[in-house]
């Protein structure tokens, strides 16, 4: 490890970070995304900073494979657009820019200030400045492919190898700037095997109520992406003990209490592990979350009398406030139901029921009476010539 340091405004020295080289955190260049390393390139040849920043590096600390790669650069999102033909500035709140290579997009940021007077988000700053705008110090770790080296400003390396989730953000703000963060320290503590410290632990259960405040869009992304993690059964455990999946998932978190929930996660969990589920599909995420409801509350009710939109409805209800597609939610009622040995019928059409006597259904239809063509003009000519 290499500690560089820089001088303040009073002459002294002080520790700007540490640099971890190749034999100490274990990234092998050859396992990186080729397009993440050519993004870095590019930007590097046209003389910017570019680095690899977040879950990506990680991950591969950990040894886990990455599913993204994020990129960050000091180019502003105008400069990067004109570097790479496929690219498109997207944002409000933060500016990005999305490239898209064989297929897959490509998360480029500039680098923030820690803090705006202003409160504008897309205040530029420099790398050790946007440390400061991470949330977890596990997500502060820069990857440099031309050197090699891991950076870290504020000991997220040694938090990794600790196994800690530590705040970056002060915790009286945190979850007030993105209640989005109390999932995510969850999810990062079942990702790395590790815990949540006491303190941040009380702070996640007091915040907890913060989750109403936020989209179901992005509630149903952030539970698409535990459905596709390793652990989610666990995920799940700390959610309902930390009172967050009663405001994520109310009516999962009542029936969790009372039925085979978690059994079902653990067989989810093991087919993901053999490799025998399309993670692509919303539905196969899906299909775990409705089954343990389907059969405690559909199946026993009387399912021959259920139609397939009476089902949707009652789902669409417990599992609110996220909002997946209609057509996934369908998909997975019938592969549950399949499994089950179960068929729902559609509601027919009125046209479709047989008459019965007395409901008027036997009388006969009104023909509708079409108006004579009116006659078309004489031809002046002929009656000229009759003339």
């Amino acid at each position: 490890m290499i500690v560089r340091y820089y001088k303040n405004t009073r002459g002294k020295a002080v520790k700007l970070a540490e640099f971890y080289e190749k034999h100490e955190h274990h990234i092998r260049k050859e396992d990186i995304d080729h397009n993440a390393l050519f993004i870095c390139d590019r930007l590097r040849n046209a003389g910017y900073e570019s680095y690899i920043v977040g879950g990506a590096v990680r991950d591969m600390i950990i040894g886990r494979k990455p599913k993204d790669f994020d990129i960050v650069t000091d180019a502003y999102p105008r400069q990067i657009k004109k570097l790479f033909r496929n690219a498109r500035i997207i944002g409000r709140r933060f500016l990005l820019v999305h490239v898209l290579m064989g297929g897959t997009i490509y998360e480029i940021s500039t680098f923030r200030a820690a803090n705006s007077v202003t409160g504008d988000n897309n205040c530029f700053g420099t790398m050790k400045e946007d440390v400061w705008r991470r949330d977890f110090s596990i997500n502060a770790l820069y990857y440099s492919p031309k050197t090699e080296q891991v950076i870290d400003f504020i000991g997220g390396f040694r938090d990794l190898l600790k196994r800690i989730v530590r705040p970056i953000i002060p915790l009286r703000i945190i979850f007030q700037e993105d209640p989005v963060r109390l999932i995510r320290a969850v999810k990062f503590s079942v990702m790395i095997n590790g815990d949540i410290p006491l303190l941040l632990k009380l702070f996640i259960i007091f915040n907890a109520y913060r989750i109403v405040t936020v989209s179901s869009s992005r509630l149903t992304e952030e539970l698409f992406k535990i459905m596709k993690m390793d652990n989610t059964t666990e995920v799940f455990r700390k959610l309902a003990r930390l009172n967050i999946l009663r405001y994520i998932l109310p009516g999962v978190y009542e029936i969790q209490k009372k039925s085979l929930f978690y059994d079902t996660m653990e067989k989810f969990d093991q087919d993901k592990e053999d490799g025998n589920l399309d993670l692509s599909k919303s539905s196969t995420l899906l299909e775990p979350l409705i089954t343990d409801y389907l059969e405690a509350v559909v199946f026993y009710d009387d399912v021959a009398n259920q139609t397939i939109g009476e089902v949707m409805e009652s789902l669409k209800t417990f599992l609110r406030p996220v909002v997946p597609p209609n057509v996934a939610l369908l998909e997975a009622i019938r592969n549950v139901m399949s499994k089950n040995g179960f068929k729902l019928r559609y509601r027919r059409s009125q046209s479709d029921k047989p008459a019965q006597e007395g409901d008027g259904s036997d009388k006969p239809k009104r023909k509708r009476k079409r108006r004579p063509k009116k006659k078309a003009d004489a031809n002046p000519s002929d009656s000229q010539s009759q003339g």
